[in-house]
């Protein structure tokens, strides 16, 4: 941002308050506004407690007062989310916001927020309140924040069950989402830092996305993802750990960790984000890749980075058992398991979507085993089936593996 053009708007600011009457304000500009305030929320605050307000002049002339709106595409209804009010200055006692939203020559839009406060102290005690009254709605929220996009549906009351995984496996993972919220007492009075890192690893389709879902529902603490594209870049990570750090304790969540990083740059900064000077009290960082290899060793030999590793492979026998003779009723066949061996959960599950739609078109009121037979027999041949012993090529070091047939951690 132009400095010119912030100090005239710190002098545009200051010449609203003269000739409205309210002097003796000290003002700054309030970097990074987004790590302290979501201006929506900010707004809802200021209106259910009260406050005046000055308009914003400008040479002289008024600037005319509007709403910075966002459509939210993401939702069925295209929802209108008010995000911030500009062209104003907002008064609550002794404490001034004004939000100004530029739209540069590419098309850019940036939000400046000018602060103030009349007596030292004031816009801390401003801020303190607020933040209570930010924490209660973060928790009563049914969304999922994405950072880099639109909010996301929170899923509600799934059920651990559904996840097709070994019970000894889904069982550890639980507990140690568990653990990490439930013992907030106990990592304070052992003087250790609390935050941790969970790493989901293994071949696409054996339910990592959907072990976050179940995170998510089962969960009351907010929940942060990143939304990782070839455009994102350290501002976006930098406001993915900056929101879940404000209101911690919380889960962040980075799926597709491989690709995140472009270059060396980016891989520090992330580091420097997880372990550095930042704080991350109560956040647990969850992250998913189907390619562990291509992580860099600063990330996967530094347990205080990701402190366990759960390897979700393609499903065992038992697993595909459960699964077809649920799914298929009287047509389930022993044979059925043997000839999946080696499919990811993707693929069995496809096999019983695929029986079930031959049945639908069929007029049957139950799939057939020969339709499952051929959808088995079709996926072989027309795509490459993922092994079953699929391994990371590189030995990760120094965690606690959790692996889909172990009865128990591994060091």
């Amino acid at each position: 941002m132009d400095t010119v053009f912030l100090y005239r708007l710190m002098d545009a600011v200051r010449d609203s308050l003269d000739r409205a009457g309210r002097h003796g304000f000290t003002l700054f500009r309030l970097d990074l506004a987004e790590a302290w305030f979501d201006l929506a929320w900010l707004q809802d605050y200021l209106e259910e407690s009260g406050h005046d307000s000055v308009p914003l002049l400008w040479e002289g002339r008024p600037f005319p007062p509007h709403d910075t709106l966002r459509i939210l595409e993401a939702e069925p209804d295209r929802r209108i989310q008010r995000e911030c009010r500009t062209g104003e200055i907002l008064l609550r006692e002794d404490v001034l916001l004004s939000a100004v939203t530029v739209v540069h020559d590419n098309g850019r839009q940036q939000t400046i927020v000018m602060a103030g406060e009349f007596a030292p102290g004031a816009f801390r005690r401003f801020y303190d309140a607020y933040d209570v009254y930010h924490r209660r709605r973060s928790r009563d929220w049914p969304w999922i924040w994405v950072v880099g996009g639109d909010p996301l549906p929170r899923p509600r009351n799934l059920d651990w069950n559904a996840l097709v995984l070994p019970p000894d496996f889904k069982e550890a993972f639980r507990r140690e989402v568990s653990f990490f919220f439930d013992h907030v007492d106990a990592f304070r009075r052992m003087k250790i830092p609390h935050r941790r890192g969970l790493l989901l690893t293994g071949p696409p389709g054996n339910g990592k996305t959907s072990a976050l879902r179940m995170v998510a529902s089962d969960r009351p603490e907010p929940f942060f993802t990143c939304q990782i594209t070839d455009l994102t870049d350290r501002s976006e990570v930098d406001d993915a750990f900056d929101k879940a750090a404000r209101d911690a304790p919380s889960i962040l969540c980075f799926e597709d960790l491989d690709t995140l990083f472009k270059d060396d740059l980016g891989l520090s900064h992330f580091l420097n984000r997880l372990d550095g000077l930042h704080q991350l009290e109560g956040v647990l960082v969850l992250a998913t890749t189907n390619h562990p290899d291509d992580l860099d060793e600063a990330l996967t030999h530094r347990p205080s980075r990701f402190d366990c590793i759960f390897h979700f492979g393609n499903p065992g026998a038992d697993e595909r058992r459960r699964f077809l003779a649920e799914g298929l009723g009287p047509s389930f066949d022993e044979r059925l398991v043997s000839r999946t061996a080696g499919f990811s959960m993707a693929q069995v599950k496809e096999v019983r979507v695929a029986a079930c739609l031959d049945a639908i078109r069929r007029g049957r009121t139950e799939p057939s085993l020969e339709a499952a037979f051929e959808a088995i027999t079709r996926m072989k041949g027309t795509k490459e089936v993922a092994r079953q012993e699929w391994e990371p090529e590189r030995t990760i070091a120094g965690f606690q593996w959790f692996r889909p047939d172990d009865r128990r951690p591994t060091s």
